[in-house]
């Protein structure tokens, strides 16, 4: 359960001071939330929630600074923004030896806990070597919390107040298709589930050169669908408005480009062995 604890430590800048921004959040009647939860902005909502009821790719995270009481009004309260210098105070899953450089996943249904992971897309990723032996030892000292820095790529501070990370590329595996939005762009989404075509769907009106891009570690066609109004153009395909494109063999990549006038210009990265399509499938 969620507690009032702030988790912020120290800022790497000149000042002294973290990024501090105000963020929409609903009602506390609605939705609650504890000084110190990890939040993320909820596109759907507009408004910002706990991680444990969202997934973190599709959202900017950021701490809130402040308690959003029960009796509160919907309003604007104070959250760090998470900018890379800021640097946070979080209870691990698990205890372990932290290394420097150990990186960090969300915990399921838990916002204020992190877990370790070495293979997942970070989060977040340990900055701090003070439990490290003084002297001639080598072994590091088990701990339950971590000092960490934020994975731009994931929080407010990288994918609002940057406009994204500097064309930082994150990677998600899903079985599932996904409703995408500007702020993910240059995100490549592995396909990990052969249950039948995987259309993600593309933002509407998105801005020059936004991008997205596909990868099939299965054979399945799998790719994007516009909005009613946007069409994508593509290798054996047209600009028809509303026309799913996709790519069915292994290791086909399809990369997707805003044009900024409601079009998508698609390029299809074959895998160049005996099983690769020699074009994109459109669906109606």
């Amino acid at each position: 359960m969620a507690v009032n604890k702030d988790p912020f430590v120290r800022s790497l800048n000149k000042d002294g001071l973290p990024v501090v921004f105000r963020g929409k959040v609903q009602a506390g009647v609605t939705q609650a939330i504890k000084r110190g939860e990890i939040c993320a902005y909820n596109k759907t909502a507009g408004y910002f929630i706990p991680v444990s009821a969202v997934n973190d790719f599709i959202y900017a995270l950021a701490i809130a600074k402040e308690e959003q009481k029960a009796d509160d009004l919907a309003r604007y309260i104070e959250f760090y923004a998470l900018a890379p210098n800021d640097q946070f105070e979080f209870e691990l899953d698990a205890a372990r030896a932290l290394a420097l450089g150990d990186t960090f996943l969300l915990t399921a249904s838990y916002s204020q806990i992190l877990t370790y992971s070495a293979t997942g897309y970070p989060v977040a990723r340990c900055v701090d070597d003070g439990h490290y032996p003084q002297k001639t030892d080598t072994t590091i000292r088990n701990r339950g919390h971590a000092v960490v820095s934020f994975n731009p790529a994931v929080t407010y501070w990288g994918l609002v107040l940057q406009g994204s990370f500097w064309g930082v590329e994150k990677v998600v595996a899903t079985a599932a298709a996904l409703t995408l939005y500007a702020e993910m762009s240059g995100l490549l989404i592995k396909n990990t589930g052969a249950q039948g075509a995987l259309q993600h769907l593309l933002p509407a009106s998105a801005p020059a050169g936004t991008r997205f891009r596909t990868f099939n570690t299965v054979a399945q066609a799998h790719g994007f669908s516009p909005n009613s109004a946007d069409s994508i153009w593509a290798k054996g395909a047209d600009n028809t408005n509303d026309k799913d494109v996709s790519m069915d063999a292994i290791a086909d990549s399809l990369e997707v480009i805003a044009d900024g006038e409601g079009e998508w210009l698609g390029i299809a990265h074959e895998s160049g062995n005996e099983t690769a399509s020699t074009a994109v499938t459109v669906q109606s």
